[in-house]
């Protein structure tokens, strides 16, 4: 998980106010005092810095999650095996619901490179492995591509938190346990903050088009608003 080889985060102000956070939610020192909230919070002011916000760091996630959408929304309707092939990925038919996350996670990424894709194609196989809708037989009914694209959301940043604070957490962590809890309890946050979000739209099209980039960047626009405003939840 660390980024003590690969990954630093910068060193600003807001860094190391957001490491500081890191290392005393999961210091035995701490005593509780940071939670996982304030974490998150100061982590989205440390990634926001400059004049774009944190959403800059999201285009190829924000057009991921609209894709996503859109072939969700598509199986909604047609199944998944229609969806696969109408996307042009029918040799994912049949395929076991693994197969089936990390085919269409490689398809949608493409060849992009760097931090936010290897963050979107985990994050988007973790999306659609916890999903009861993925692949046959699971009945199309069940494909709610609003809540799909909401939990890749949800699990990008996660990720992405967890790669850019890694090593204070990890060096605060006084045992395994305690560094997995803590983890699970920042994950649950974020998840919490993806609740109640705009009604997503309906159609394959209108997803791919303008109401579906609309809706995915009010959608992460929330869920970074809600976080950045939390302080104390845990």
């Amino acid at each position: 998980m660390g980024t003590s080889a690969a990954r630093r985060a910068p060193t600003t102000r807001l860094w190391r106010l957001a490491k500081g956070a890191a290392t005393r939610y999961l210091s035995p020192a701490g005593g509780g005092v940071v939670m996982a909230g304030e974490v998150v919070a100061r982590y989205l002011a440390a990634l926001g810095e400059g004049d774009q916000g944190a959403l800059a760091a999201w285009r190829l996630t924000r057009k991921v999650a609209q894709d996503l959408g859109a072939l969700a929304a598509l199986a909604a309707s047609h199944g998944w095996e229609g969806a696969l092939t109408a996307w042009g990925l029918g040799e994912l038919v049949g395929s076991s619901p693994e197969g089936v996350a990390l085919g269409l996670s490689g398809a949608l990424v493409g060849a992009a490179g760097g931090l936010e894709a290897a963050v979107v194609r985990s994050s988007l196989t973790a999306a659609l492995m916890t999903s009861a809708s993925i692949g046959p037989p699971a009945p199309a009914a069940r494909v709610d591509p609003g809540q799909l694209v909401q939990r890749f959301l949800a699990a990008s940043l996660h990720l992405r938190l967890a790669l850019d604070l890694g090593e204070p957490l990890e060096a605060a962590g006084a045992s395994y346990r305690g560094l997995r809890n803590g983890m699970e309890t920042l994950q649950r946050c974020i998840e919490a903050a993806a609740d109640l979000m705009p009604a997503a739209p309906r159609d394959p099209e209108d997803w791919r088009g303008l109401a579906g980039w609309t809706w995915v960047t009010e959608t992460a626009e929330r869920l970074l608003n809600r976080l950045g405003d939390s302080r104390s939840s845990k």
